[in-house]
Order: C-alpha cells, then sequence, then structure tokens
C-alpha cells in the first residue's frame, strides 16, 4: 500500500514540476521520499532524491540539486543500477555547466556516456553527446561542438526523435561553420 502512495505522490510532484509549480512539486516528492525510508526502498529513495535535483536544479538551487543527485548517485552505485548512475552523472553535468565549472561538466557527462555506451542506451548517448557540444560551445571550440551535436542528430535521426533531430540541428546552423 504504501509503495503505490509513494509512487503516487512521485507522479503528483512530476505534474506540478511541469506545470512550473516547484513549491508543490517539491513537497510531493519530499512525501514520497518520506514514505521510501519508512519502508526501506532504496531504489524508490534514490528516484525521489533524483527528483528533488530536478525541482532544485529548475528553481536555480544548485547547491541542494547537487546534494540530492549525489545522494542518488550513491545509492544507485549501492544498488549497482547503472541508468540511474547515468541519469545522476548527466545532471551533476548540467549543474556544474550552469556553474561555469565546464572540467567537472564535461568530466560528469563523459561518466554518463561511458554508462550509457556500455548499457547501449542510444538515446542516453545522444544526450551525452549534446551535452559534451554545448561545453565545447561555451569554451568557444565550435568545431568540437559540431562534431558532438552531428553524433547526437545523427543518433536521434536513427532512433526517431524528429524533435531532438531539429533541436540539435539547430544548435549546428546557429554556430556556423569554423
Amino acid at each position: 500500500r504504501l509503495e503505490g502512495m509513494a509512487s503516487d505522490y512521485a507522479a503528483l510532484g512530476l505534474v506540478y514540476n511541469t506545470r512550473g509549480d516547484f513549491e508543490k512539486a517539491e513537497e510531493w516528492h519530499q512525501k514520497g521520499l518520506d514514505i521510501e525510508k519508512k519502508i526501506g526502498r532504496l531504489e524508490g529513495i534514490a528516484r525521489q532524491y533524483g527528483n528533488l535535483g530536478l525541482i532544485y536544479m529548475d528553481k536555480g538551487d544548485l547547491d541542494k540539486a547537487e546534494e540530492m543527485h549525489r545522494k542518488s548517485l550513491e545509492i544507485e552505485k549501492k544498488l549497482g543500477r547503472l541508468e540511474g548512475m547515468a541519469s545522476d552523472y548527466g545532471n551533476l553535468g548540467l549543474i556544474y555547466r550552469r556553474r561555469g565549472e565546464l572540467d567537472k561538466a564535461e568530466e560528469m557527462h563523459l561518466k554518463a556516456l561511458e554508462i550509457d555506451e556500455k548499457l547501449g542506451n542510444l538515446e542516453g548517448i545522444a544526450k551525452d553527446y549534446g551535452n559534451l557540444g554545448v561545453i565545447y560551445e561555451e569554451r568557444g571550440d565550435i568545431k568540437k561542438a559540431r562534431e558532438y551535436w552531428e553524433k547526437a542528430r545523427d543518433l536521434y535521426e536513427r532512433i526517431g526523435m524528429p524533435h531532438k533531430v531539429e533541436k540539435v540541428q539547430g544548435w549546428i546552423d546557429g554556430v556556423g561553420k569554423d
């Protein structure tokens, strides 16, 4: 019964987050986290920490976001859940990039990429390539940014995600040739 409640709370949290009501989203994910802790379900605890991390990132509280994703990552490592680890590394990369810590961001996205490649997760690989491209663009290395974005675009095309193909193509077109 509690497991179902925790899932329902997580779903409500995601709805509120999508609507931009971060306070309500945080409240529901926190309730879900409390239940997951009560029943001792580590996978659920990690997921709720990750969800809270996304909310804090959206709110601009990068320190709190980092704390949540690190807690999630620690549990995912303990459980050996590679998908969760890749997700947390990717989110940590986004946090570091927002802070302007591009070397740390790159390190996190490369860790995510390594795991996604091991899993054969093509969508994850494409996302990782896209994120790495953004880092190189911010460093002013347009050639390298384009290389990563072209890989991302081609993978998104291969797996049938036209909206992502269009988005990445926009990035490529936006930087011109170098």
